[in-house]
């Protein structure tokens, strides 16, 4: 049978001449009218998906973009729509607040426990995950990522900002681990301390003996700690990537499947590509240049589409921040990361959740 082929949206990063209009804030207003997201949001409550960032990164979907994004929803007559991700605590500081980016900014958590729902993922590996009740209980879903590099999967994208993004810590936790566990090895420990700095939720730490403990209910195996030790005293013991791909693309599934046919949109950025995810609240300089957007209603095609875009020859010189250097592989992610990075999107395409049978229409 052959595959359904599915319409991807470009807008290019590069103007053909100096004018406002062809630049890609103007271009992005075209792609969105492109897609058929006021048809679908009248009177509709709608979520738009993203990552916040956090601390000194700066390479996060730039405001203005989101506002005309908004701009362009709340032409459709929504009843509601709003920005989520998992916290939105110090947002403002990298300029997202209601009046730079038109919408109320809501956290996907609380922490009261009533925030999320489980979900079955027909799974053995992993039975099933708690998802947020405020995405999930939208009428629309915005998608709204900025791809890069990523340590754990290879690249971050549609899949992981909606894989990850939307489930808590200890959901997190569970997907991660079927990466492997974190092991410590004294003797190559410096206690420089890094390690307890980059934690993001605070799950480690020296006892009084100087042994390097992990409070496992916290730790959501994110491996900064391991990521980010001089010395590589801190490792995990499996490296099961495919296992751990299979796990993102089934979580995405689950979340895009909450929503009605044609009520998920999927917006990425290929700009200011960086070598890690943002949640690192550190950015390192672009590894391409700009790029531009993506836009679909098929996730498999808006990944896969970025993915491609982004080639070993444009890799900017210098940009590669040390100890990084390409090594095998290839694509740019794979030769920095050592993970194939469109093995999510090949497990999502066998989850029927897309197809890489698609046609990309550049916007002009």
């Amino acid at each position: 049978m052959a595959k359904q082929s599915s319409t991807v949206f470009f807008a290019s990063a590069v103007p053909a001449r100096l004018d406002r209009e062809l630049t890609l804030p103007a271009k992005f207003r075209r792609l969105l009218a492109a897609l058929p997201i006021q048809e679908c949001v009248r009177g509709k409550t709608v979520a738009i998906k993203m990552h916040l960032g956090g601390a000194l990164g700066y390479t996060t979907i730039h405001p203005l973009f989101v506002k005309l994004l908004v701009d362009h929803i709340r032409s459709g007559k929504p009843r509601d729509v709003f920005v989520t991700d998992g916290s939105v605590a110090g947002a403002s500081d990298r300029g997202y607040a209601r009046q730079t980016v038109g919408a109320e900014l809501r956290p996907a958590f609380t922490g009261d426990g009533k925030d999320v729902r489980r979900k079955r993922t027909g799974w053995p590996p992993l039975p099933s995950v708690l998802v947020s009740r405020l995405v999930t209980d939208a009428d629309v879903l915005i998608n709204l990522s900025h791809v890069k590099g990523h340590g754990d999967c290879g690249f971050g994208g549609a899949c992981k900002n909606l894989a990850m993004g939307c489930i808590p810590g200890e959901s997190r936790g569970r997907l991660h681990a079927l990466e492997g566990d974190l092991t410590w090895d004294r003797a190559r420990c410096i206690h420089c301390g890094k390690c307890i700095e980059e934690c993001p939720v605070g799950a480690n730490k020296f006892d009084e003996q100087g042994e390097y403990r992990i409070f496992w209910h916290h730790c959501k195996l994110c491996r900064h700690c391991m990521l980010i030790c001089p010395t590589g005293a801190i490792r995990i013991e499996k490296h099961d990537f495919d296992r751990f791909q299979e796990g993102l693309a089934r979580v995405a599934r689950i979340v895009v499947n909450s929503f009605r046919k044609g009520h998920v949109f999927h917006l990425n950025f290929v700009t200011q590509v960086t070598i890690f995810c943002d949640c690192w609240g550190m950015t390192t300089p672009s590894l391409v240049p700009d790029v531009g957007i993506f836009g679909s209603e098929d996730i498999v095609a808006a990944d896969h589409a970025s993915l491609r875009s982004i080639k070993v020859k444009n890799l900017i010189p210098g940009s590669l921040t040390p100890p990084f250097r390409l090594g095998k592989g290839r694509h740019l992610f794979e030769k920095l990361h050592g993970r194939d990075p469109f093995a999510q999107v090949r497990s999502l395409e066998k989850l029927g959740a897309g197809s890489t049978a698609y046609r990309v229409v550049k916007v002009r």
